[in-house]
């Protein structure tokens, strides 16, 4: 039986803590935060809106990828734990034009996946906004995960399943077979995962290179009041707004190189007048705004595979760590248990960058 150490307690550690141990290893996740997550805190995962959305708006050579995360996604919601923190409303898209709102659903059929171009009379039945919005394409594929109840519930399941979780244990050092923390426990393992978000310090990254290659990129969320319920997921250039379990969320700036957590009330005043421009005294801003700082790669794909001398690195997800969560617990297991790796699991392997 396999030991390992996972170092990081986001939706990217607890995937992976969760899947390795369904396969039959031995998990330790170690984690320097609190069990309980809130917006306002460092972990990216539980600051995000938790977006479902693989179908992008321009094709790139991962679109299968990400396609596969969201059905695992869809296979195992029943009966899970987090199984109510997670929607699957699908999404309207909404492109600067025709052109581009065709060769977008064009894009979704050639996947696979049903995608049909709405007039702005069902662009107000889709959503239920007043605003006739044209260019809009609706795409069944798409959901959204509530960040604060899904990493609850994913807590719940890997401790159902035995996986041991370590809070407050703040990881000083790695080798490719052990993790030792600040308190100077030393914990020993066959294979040690780190997934530390952006939060990587030095001797992680001097142990795992490839976490030199993730930049902070920090981004700004507001809870937004509707006159009523979304349905959908809305994607329009500029800003989305995402209806999640108990609230709805208008998203999200970019701003690279950004660590600090502190809300800038004139992004959120940007985001908003964005809303507004399209959908006129249709979305009021909510009383709580955040900040959260995601881990950017340098193309926008996770780094997923060994680096260094064989330490496994789970980061760099960019904008979709919650859509990528559950392969890249797939591939982060095919790693660890000595399984073959396919082509589309490879490219996104650090060595795309050289030497990681």
């Amino acid at each position: 039986m396999k030991d390992v150490i996972v170092v990081g307690g986001g939706v990217i550690g607890l995937a992976c803590a969760v899947r390795l141990r369904r396969g039959g290893a031995r998990v330790r996740m170690l984690e320097s935060s609190g069990e309980h997550q809130s917006y306002y805190g460092a972990a990216a995962s539980a600051a995000a809106a938790g977006m479902l959305a693989p179908l992008k708006e321009t094709a790139s050579a991962h679109d299968e990828l990400a396609m596969a995360s969201f059905d695992i996604w869809r296979r195992t919601q029943p009966g899970a734990e987090w199984a109510d923190g997670v929607r699957f409303d699908g999404a309207v898209v909404v492109r600067p034009s025709a052109d581009e709102a065709a060769a977008f659903a064009a894009h979704a059929r050639g996947l696979g996946r049903k995608a049909t171009l709405l007039s702005a009379a069902e662009f107000r039945k889709r959503t239920g906004f007043r605003a006739g919005v044209e260019h809009g394409v609706f795409v069944e594929d798409e959901g959204t995960a509530d960040p604060l109840r899904v990493l609850s519930g994913l807590a719940m399941q890997a401790h159902a399943l035995g996986v041991l979780r370590d809070y407050g244990a703040d990881v000083a050092a790695v080798t490719p077979a052990s993790a030792s923390t600040h308190a100077g426990k030393v914990y020993e393992a066959d294979a040690v995962v780190l997934a530390p978000g952006v939060w990587a310090t030095e001797p992680l990254m001097a142990a795992a290179p490839a976490l030199r290659l993730v930049r902070p990129g920090k981004g700004h969320l507001t809870a937004v009041a509707l006159d009523q319920r979304l349905g959908p997921n809305l994607r329009m250039p500029g800003f989305y707004i995402a209806q999640r379990r108990n609230d709805a969320v208008l998203g999200a700036t970019m701003e690279l190189d950004r660590y600090d957590r502190r809300v800038n009330p004139d992004r959120v005043a940007e985001l908003h007048a964005c809303a507004e421009k399209v959908l006129p005294d249709e979305v009021k801003l909510g009383e709580s705004a955040w900040a959260g700082v995601r881990p950017m790669s340098p193309d926008g794909w996770p780094l997923i595979g060994p680096s260094g001398d064989g330490v496994l690195v789970a980061a760099g997800h960019s904008r979709d760590g919650w859509l990528l969560a559950p392969i890249t617990a797939e591939i982060i297991s095919a790693y660890v248990f000595g399984d073959e790796i396919p082509a589309d699991w490879a490219a996104v392997s650090p060595a795309r960058f050289g030497n990681s």
